[in-house]
């Protein structure tokens, strides 16, 4: 039989064997996790509730966000975040490395050239040779293919991980938006109420003057002025430090973002359908990433166990060898070889068995992992359901506590200039009218967060 025969039997031999090999170590089964029927807050009674066919976190992020200038800062964040193009690295990484773990089911094969002299004796001479080798290693008990299982799981999850950072984007430059909208309101607030004030202190100042009012009294409005002047400094302290923010996460430098629209221009929608609990196990990516960590500490499981068994390999060679002796002798030609090899362990101090025990608490730290991920998920949209539908109550209280203050105020101002009441009385209704206004503003904006963190919560579909 020559070298060409011999290898080909070998090789069929060795795919016999490798396929008939088998996986040691257990096989991936989601663990059992109780669902609750509904979401605590959705308002729909569990014996009526049916598998939607869209729910509110099944919409697209444009679809939620109907702001132009919005949508527009959220293209280029995805685009130009640097937290967004360092997950698309480790993916490209993650997924190089699941090619690293699969290779070794293949044989690997290589060139090599030697050149050898020898002097004294009677076997003087040089000896050359030019090939190429063939190894293989049967992968009898898959070892190379749980290694590859969990590689692939690891690529998975951080995938997960990158729908994450996309969530947590999103979710921060419509946060960072509307944040910065409120500043605007907060501050035309304040102007409005600085211009008022202004014409207050003139109004008592003449007053002053013609013997109708206090010092007191004009100390007051001054002072008032003064307030309203700190507040809008505050206010454009906090709007700068909020636009610098909003252009970290485009991936900008610190400076000025020019937008034409106001808070209450924000479309709210004013139900919104949780969805079946069981969904949020697909959807959310800390749960898929929790899974896919498990399936990886599961498969390493198998690749410790397979650490206890045989490993065989098979190896090949083929080449030129070139012989010459110093009495003359000359030899030249092909050489060929083939054959394998099987180790076993038999005594490693209880290393094997040690790195097996520790494979399978890992496995079951991931499985409680896994399972407290989706119980905080659960928390987090019943606590966002009910966040929003408080918002929305509390934004709609301020509505009405602000317009008639509004009111309150108009009355204050008339009596006072028609000399029927003091000037404490226009000093307090401005006083609670100006903080009902800013408490208006900021419970939209409470509303409009809760609305994003109760879409995140449910696993929002946040890519188009």
């Amino acid at each position: 039989m020559n070298w060409k025969s011999g290898w080909s039997s070998l090789m069929a031999v060795s795919l016999l064997l490798l396929l008939s090999g088998c996986k040691v170590g257990p096989n991936y089964a989601r663990p059992n996790v109780p669902v609750p029927p509904s979401h605590r807050a959705d308002g729909t009674p569990p014996d009526s509730q049916t598998p939607p066919e869209r729910t509110f976190g099944d919409l697209k992020w444009f679809e939620l966000f109907q702001d132009e200038m919005l949508q527009q800062f959220i293209r280029a964040a995805l685009k130009e975040n640097y937290d967004v193009r360092i997950a698309a690295q480790r993916i490209l990484a993650a997924r190089a490395y699941v090619t690293v773990e699969k290779a070794p089911l293949y044989p690997s094969a290589g060139l090599a050239a030697s050149a050898e002299r020898q002097n004294g004796g009677t076997q003087a001479g040089d000896t050359s040779f030019a090939g190429g080798s063939v190894i293989w290693e049967l992968d009898l008990f898959g070892r190379i293919r749980r290694s590859t299982e969990a590689a692939r799981a690891e690529y998975l999850a951080l995938e997960a991980v990158r729908q994450g950072v996309l969530q947590t984007l999103v979710a921060g430059v419509a946060g960072s938006y509307f944040q910065m909208l409120e500043l605007d309101q907060e501050l035309s607030v304040a102007r409005k109420f600085l211009e008022s004030r202004k014409d207050s202190l003139r109004l008592v100042q003449a007053r002053l003057a013609g013997g109708l009012a206090t010092q007191m009294e004009a100390d007051q409005a001054a002072s008032l002025v003064i307030a309203a002047e700190s507040m809008i400094v505050d206010a454009q302290r906090r709007h700068e430090q909020t636009e610098n923010y909003l252009n970290l996460l485009l991936g900008r430098l610190p400076g000025p973002i020019a937008h034409t629209a106001s808070l209450t221009e924000q479309k709210i929608i004013p139900q919104v359908p949780a969805g079946l609990p069981s969904s949020l196990l697909e959807r959310r990516p800390d749960i898929r990433q929790a899974e896919q960590q498990l399936v990886a500490a599961n498969a390493r499981v198998g690749v410790a166990k397979s650490m206890f068994f045989p490993s065989l390999s098979l190896t090949g060679s083929v080449g030129y060898q070139t012989y010459q002796s110093s009495n003359l002798f000359q030899k030249n030609g092909v050489v060929s070889g083939y054959g394998g090899s099987l180790t076993a362990p038999i005594f490693h101090a209880g290393a094997l068995w040690a790195n097996y025990k520790a494979s399978k608490a890992q496995r079951e730290a991931a499985v409680l992992s896994y399972q407290k991920s989706v119980q905080e998920a659960f928390r987090e949209v019943a606590d966002s359901l009910i966040g929003y539908q408080k918002a929305m109550e509390y934004r709609n209280q301020r509505a009405l506590y602000a317009a008639t203050l509004r009111s309150q105020l108009r009355l204050a101002d008339m009596r006072y200039r028609g000399g029927v009441s003091s000037y404490l009385e226009v000093l307090d209704t401005e006083r609670q009218a100006l903080d009902a206004e800013l408490s208006f503003s900021q419970a939209y904006l409470a509303e409009l967060n809760s609305l994003v963190y109760l879409y995140k919560a449910l696993g929002g579909g946040w890519l188009p």
